[in-house]
């Protein structure tokens, strides 16, 4: 494990991910994963393993008719999903008995569409020092920098509290909407910090367990929270390859859209000419994937402002939108964000090889 370690540290900057076991960090570095900066690893005390189920759907709750929702409601939704579907896996790997073939509400494939209100997120391991705005505070902005610090965990912590999720029982599902709502309310006001660090705009920070460094979320961007297992057949366990997948989806979206867009040698995210426009930070447990992409549409671009954040670490690229792109082109209207997440799903079938299929709305 150590060496495993050593290896992946000689290539920063790329991306950065969770797994949960130390058999998994193995598995990992047979999987050729030589462009992963670095893995935070959780044992497991499971000796069983579930049995798969194969699964050729995917199941879309989308929020976008609700407008911007604040960013600890689309975590909250995330967390509730993720851990409703462990639970089901560990009552199976209990048990030690066959799944009966029929995909229950528990044990499904997701794909969350959300717009949020203005926020800056941490992933797990990233720096405070691409929150160039501290560096005007009095004090180096110690104080802000020692809440937002990965190892601080006061209650005073501007953070999503992980921690206090995992002892945080959820009843609710799909076929029970006010109970799955409960909990999805529940956790978001339990899980949030009362006085969260703010950027001199007014957003909160937060730091969240994705991997990846600093970026924005706000109105006028696309963000897609895939749920996927990745042991179900029609998929990989190999985060690099989830990745490129994700990749995939937008370089087609944006296709569709007559915008060229391309990956990059060494940072993760989808970029036009030097600019990123789309940004990847994914988490997964036991497989299972949250987080997702960030598809910038028509945001206030302002908002990346290097006098604020230097976006995912990366301080000689720039930012720019499918508005920014087409405008003063032939195509020179740009498409509403609905319009990309109905082209977007689409693409994500095709890429992924998976009947996407239209679910409950989140209100």
């Amino acid at each position: 494990m150590q060496q495993l370690m050593q290896h992946l540290l000689l290539y920063p900057k790329r991306c950065s991910f969770i797994t949960t076991s130390y058999s998994e960090a193995r598995r990992v570095k047979q999987n050729n994963f030589s462009s992963i900066c670095h893995i935070t690893t959780h044992r497991s005390n499971s000796t069983h393993s579930t049995n798969n189920i194969t699964n050729n759907s995917a199941y879309v709750r989308s929020a976008l008719s609700a407008g911007p929702i604040p960013y600890q409601k689309g975590w909250a939704w995330q967390q509730v999903l993720l851990n409703r579907r462990m639970n089901y896996m560990r009552m199976q790997e209990k048990q030690e008995t066959s799944p009966d073939g029929n995909y229950t509400e528990q044990d499904k494939d997701w794909i969350l569409m959300f717009e949020h209100q203005p926020v800056y997120t941490l992933g797990r391991g990233a720096t405070e020092d691409y929150l160039t705005f501290l560096d005007n505070e009095a004090d180096g902005g110690l104080e802000k920098r020692t809440r937002l610090s990965r190892k601080y965990r006061g209650e005073d912590a501007s953070r999503l509290n992980i921690d206090r999720f995992q002892k945080h029982n959820t009843s609710g599902t799909a076929d029970n909407p006010t109970a799955e709502q409960d909990d999805v309310d529940k956790l978001s006001n339990q899980s949030i910090c009362k006085q969260p660090v703010l950027a001199p705009n007014g957003s909160p920070i937060y730091r969240i367990e994705r991997g990846g460094e600093v970026t924005y979320h706000g109105p006028g961007q696309l963000v897609m929270y895939p749920l996927l297992n990745l042991k179900q057949p029609n998929y990989q366990q190999d985060l690099h390859w989830y990745l490129r997948q994700i990749e995939e989806v937008i370089i087609r979206t944006l296709l569709h859209f007559d915008i060229k867009s391309n990956r990059d040698d060494i940072n993760t995210g989808v970029w036009v000419g030097k600019n990123k426009i789309a940004a990847v930070g994914v988490s997964a447990s036991k497989w299972i994937t949250t987080h997702g992409l960030a598809l910038n549409v028509s945001p206030n671009l302002e908002h990346f402002d290097k006098d604020i954040i230097t976006p995912c670490g990366i301080e000689e690229r720039g930012v720019t939108s499918i508005s920014e792109v087409l405008r003063g082109t032939s195509s020179d209207h740009c498409p509403s964000l609905n319009e990309v997440a109905d082209v977007a799903l689409k693409c994500f079938g095709e890429v992924f090889h998976v009947d996407v299929t239209e679910g409950r709305p989140i209100r």
